[in-house]
């Protein structure tokens, strides 16, 4: 009987093993932040009593998310204009920013439902002070 060693690293190496790859990946986790933003958040809106649940924001926000989609896929023809891959990277760049945000709007929605981030905030805050010391040299 043989045992397969599966490792997921090298899987996933294959959706990101070229430079569009790499932005349509990034882009799905973006989308899929998104969904999960805004089910964290209507159930955040729906269990928490301090929160008025109003189907107006509910609509505004997938709005929001919908026109975001579109602007970041938009941006894809654009890096392309822009020489020597330099376009690329800074669409990147900007995915992985938007995707820190959305990764930031859920556990703010995980503490509205009263779900401990601690660690996650520091992380971040690692991270923000990492990224900020490294800017400044």
């Amino acid at each position: 009987m043989s045992f397969v060693n599966f490792e997921w690293s090298h899987a996933l190496r294959g959706f990101v093993d070229t430079q569009d790859k790499l932005i349509a990946f990034t882009l799905t986790l973006i989308m899929g932040a998104m969904v999960i933003d805004f089910l964290t958040g209507t159930l955040a809106a729906k269990i928490n009593p301090k929160i008025e649940f109003k189907s107006k924001e509910g609509i505004n926000g997938v709005l929001r998310k919908i026109s975001s989609i579109a602007l970041l896929a938009f941006c894809i023809p654009l890096s392309i204009l822009l020489p020597e891959g330099i376009g690329l990277g800074t669409l990147q760049v900007l995915y992985l920013g938007y995707l820190f945000f959305e990764m930031k709007s859920v556990l703010e929605n995980f503490e509205k439902l009263g779900i401990d981030t601690a660690l996650f905030k520091e992380f971040f805050e690692v991270l923000k002070k990492y990224l900020k010391d490294k800017g400044e040299k």
